[in-house]
């Protein structure tokens, strides 16, 4: 035996790896497999094929929600900004600093930035509701 009989090709490597690994479905696999794209799944709990009443009332709902998610960014902004009001003395205390320094402590609020995320998202689906519930009003 040669040493060139022992040494197996790249294409023989993954020829044996294949052969013992089982075969794994990747997305790709199935389109419209909705469920391997759990981040692009639609928030809705609304069956989709609805009529404009549903929609409409949907979109009520998802405008409250909106309101409320906006309400406790409120009250995480006014926390913030007597915590720097309390914490903060300094000399270059203008306006514009004292509002960046509010700012940077809402950067660093991971409540605050997911609430952010939901609002946007909300209102995202509200455009795209609002757009919906126009077509299925006019198209009769």
């Amino acid at each position: 035996m040669t040493m060139g009989d022992r040494i197996k090709t790249r294409q023989q490597l993954l020829d044996e790896q294949a052969a013992t690994t089982p075969a794994q479905k990747t997305p790709e696999d199935d389109r419209h497999d909705h469920s391997a794209y759990p981040h692009q799944a639609h928030d809705s709990t609304a069956p989709p094929d609805q009529d404009g009443a549903n929609i409409q009332s949907s979109l009520d709902a998802l405008q409250h929600e909106v309101t409320k998610l906006r309400e406790r960014m409120a009250v995480i902004k006014q926390e913030a900004t007597d915590e720097v009001n309390r914490n903060w003395v300094s000399p270059w205390r203008t306006p514009a600093m004292f509002e960046l320094k509010v700012k940077t402590r809402l950067t660093g609020n991971e409540e605050y930035r997911s609430l952010q995320n939901r609002v946007r998202d909300a209102q995202a689906s509200l455009l795209a509701g609002s757009d919906a519930a126009t077509v299925s009003f006019h198209d009769w």
